[in-house]
């Protein structure tokens, strides 16, 4: 598995990216486009740079669908945001409020701050935001990890 630093993208493409990974399959660039509240001539120039960069394969008319990068980095996009938003969790935030806080730092938390925190909160399997995967993460033993 490549090692993603997390700057690859921008914020907006990342989320673009985590939407797709999360819907599964082809995903139509209108269907982006709604849910992110964006026009379908601006989800189509992110949807290109996004395939440009190799996370994706974009079908114009069609829709986009994951590449293994693609897949891969997506992943790491949403451990780091379950991972952000769980330790907001444990200062007071609510589920949800957690969710929307982690959205707008977790550009700026690296790799390795988000296996540090990771590792910190013992290796945790959820968040308020879903199931955390460890597989392929360097800093979580598999005999370490929380049930």
């Amino acid at each position: 598995m490549q090692e993603f630093t997390g700057d690859e993208l921008s914020s907006r493409k990342a989320e673009f990216l985590k939407y797709i990974h999360m819907q599964g399959n082809v995903v139509k660039t209108t269907e982006i486009a709604a849910h992110f509240s964006v026009a379908p001539s601006t989800a189509t120039k992110a949807l290109g740079e996004i395939a440009k960069a190799g996370y994706i394969e974009h079908t114009p008319y069609h829709g986009v669908k994951m590449t293994t990068l693609g897949t891969d980095y997506a992943r790491f996009l949403i451990r780091r945001h379950r991972i952000v938003a769980l330790v907001l969790s444990r200062y007071g935030l609510e589920p949800d409020e957690a969710c929307r806080e982690a959205k707008k730092i977790e550009q700026c938390i690296s790799r390795d701050l988000t296996n540090r925190m990771c590792m910190s909160l013992g290796h945790p399997m959820m968040s308020g935001c879903g199931e955390i995967e460890h597989d392929h993460c360097c800093c979580c033993p598999a005999g370490d990890r929380q049930g």
